[in-house]
Parts: structure tokens; C-alpha cells; sequence
């Protein structure tokens, strides 16, 4: 009986060779996916297709949308990838009416700018018109006509403190009140008074305890709507005259 010859080192040799195509197909599909991430990371960091070519402002109504783009400074042009969208921020923050500056960047080719501006406290009068001042104390605006429903304060614009602290004041007033303030007048940050529209006179003294201060007003306007004075200056010991 003839018994068939088994070729070993053709077996052998087979093995070898699907190994060896198997690791060529591996190292192919490997270069080929390096390949396609090089390729996005160009397109995404130098190609033209994603460069900034729109710059898109929202949220101002103080600030024009040009004096935002100039501030901005977007670099036009140049991909998204590249852009510093916190530098851009920070740039903006620089303009006085602007509380905060969020950017955007949005495909393909768009830097969107959201403008968040400052709120206006109270204004002073200063020369023919008013200066906006707000929640920080800080003056950001001005105008030639007194803005409806905004308290008017007399007070030094070059006391940042005295600012912030009449803020404070005003800020603290509950709303009953603040639609009657006439006028607020603070020659110091210890002698802040308030005038109302129903000729009561709020002496507030500092800044400091202003909320219990704007409970106390309240309170106490209220019980007596028609003494001229109420004194919270001291909350522990408010007084009033009638």
C-alpha cells in the first residue's frame, strides 16, 4: 500500500506566506488610518476651508457692533483651530460698557461674539448730561438725557469707592422704594441720604448692613408713610421723625 507523502515544508512555506500578507495588510490599514488623521488635522489647522471668514455680534445695545469688531481683533483668515477665542475675550472686556464677551467658534468659518454689557445702577449728573454707573461702581456710559426709572445720585465720579458703595445703597432698596427715589446724595461713604418722591427723607449713614437697612426703610415707610424722616443709618437703633 502506498502511503501519500506529506509535504511539511510546503505547509510551512504557505504558513509563512499568509503571515507575512496578513502583516502587510495590518501595516497598510495602519498607514492608511495615519494618513486620514494628517489629512483632518490639516484641514482642521491649515487648510482654507475652515478659516475665519464671519464674525457675528450679539447681545449689545450700548456698544456699536463695530467698536466690538475692532476691539475683537479677529484674525481673519486664519483656521479656527488657530484662533484664541479667550484672547478674543479678553480684548473685548476692554470696552467700558462690556461686562463679559463669549465667543464662539463655529463651523465652517464663523467667530460668533455674545456681548453681555453692563447694567446701569443709578446715574450722576456730570456737565450737560449723566454718567452710567453700575453694580461695581464703575462708569461706563453716559447720555444727554436721564434714563426712565434709573436713580439719580450726587456723588464724586472720581470715587470709585463712594461709587460702588452708592451702588450697593441703591441696589439694596426694595423696588416699592427705588420707583419713588428722587435723588440719592452722598458727599461721603458715610452720610448717604435718600430722597423720595413723598418728600421722606431715608438717612442710610455707610454702605454696610444695607440689606437689613432696606428692610428697615421699608418697614418702616410703611407703618409711618407720612414722617419726613427715617434714620437706619444705625439698623439696631432706627429712628424716625414725624
Amino acid at each position: 500500500m502506498n502511503v501519500p507523502l506529506i509535504d511539511f515544508n510546503g505547509r510551512v512555506r504557505d504558513r509563512v506566506r499568509e503571515l507575512r500578507r496578513r502583516r502587510i495588510q495590518r501595516a497598510a490599514k495602519i498607514l492608511l488610518g495615519l494618513m486620514v488623521v494628517a489629512g483632518l488635522a490639516w484641514v482642521g489647522v491649515a487648510s482654507p476651508l475652515f478659516s475665519v471668514k464671519k464674525v457675528v455680534v450679539s447681545g449689545n445695545a450700548i456698544v456699536s457692533t463695530d467698536d466690538v469688531t475692532k476691539a475683537a481683533k479677529v484674525p481673519m483668515g486664519v483656521p479656527l483651530a488657530q484662533v484664541d477665542a479667550a484672547a478674543i475675550s479678553r480684548r473685548i472686556v476692554t470696552l467700558p460698557a462690556v461686562a463679559r464677551g463669549d465667543v464662539a467658534l463655529s463651523l465652517p468659518d464663523t467667530v460668533t461674539i455674545k456681548i453681555i454689557e453692563r447694567a446701569v445702577a443709578f446715574v450722576v449728573a456730570d456737565g450737560g448730561g449723566f454718567a452710567w454707573v453700575d453694580a461695581t461702581g464703575a462708569t461706563f456710559n453716559s447720555s444727554t438725557e436721564r434714563p426712565a426709572g434709573v436713580p439719580l445720585a450726587v456723588a464724586d465720579l472720581n470715587d470709585h469707592q463712594l461709587l460702588s458703595d452708592v451702588a450697593t445703597v441703591v441696589s439694596a432698596l426694595p423696588s416699592r422704594l427705588t420707583d419713588k427715589v428722587v435723588q440719592v446724595t452722598a458727599p461721603t461713604r458715610d452720610s448717604i441720604v435718600i430722597a423720595t418722591g413723598e418728600r421722606t427723607q431715608i438717612v442710610w449713614g455707610s454702605a454696610e448692613s444695607s440689606s437689613l437697612k432696606g428692610q428697615l426703610a421699608d418697614t418702616m415707610t410703611k407703618a409711618q408713610p407720612t414722617c419726613r424722616s427715617v434714620d437706619v443709618s444705625s439698623p439696631s437703633h432706627p429712628i424716625t421723625r414725624c
